[in-house]
């Protein structure tokens, strides 16, 4: 019984030290949206038509600069994620939650 208490705290610790070290590496930070480059701005809101955006944040993705973008159009929440020459990688949508 005592093998199967240390198999299973030995696979809890590897599955936090995996998490623990893969939030080391991201580095994804929230910004204002007067920081966002106006090319990145404009790309969003030509992405989705009528949109109100409401956060940002900043992050890199293989050596490339990528915005996310979080904003509301037609009851509609969307994340947007730009690179900061203005290319539109994703739009997510979902249901406004309010």
């Amino acid at each position: 019984m005592k093998t199967w208490y240390i198999v299973i705290c030995l696979v809890l610790a590897s599955i936090v030290g995996c998490e623990a070290i893969e939030n080391a590496f991201e580095d994804e930070k929230e910004i204002p949206l007067s920081e966002v480059p106006k090319e990145v701005v404009v790309a969003a809101e030509l992405a989705v038509e009528g949109i109100t955006l409401t956060e940002a944040e900043v992050e890199k993705e293989g050596g490339l600069m990528v915005y996310e973008l979080e904003g509301i159009a037609n009851g509609m929440e969307y994340e947007i994620e730009v690179t900061a020459d203005g290319r539109v990688l994703e739009v997510e949508q979902e249901e406004d939650d309010e």
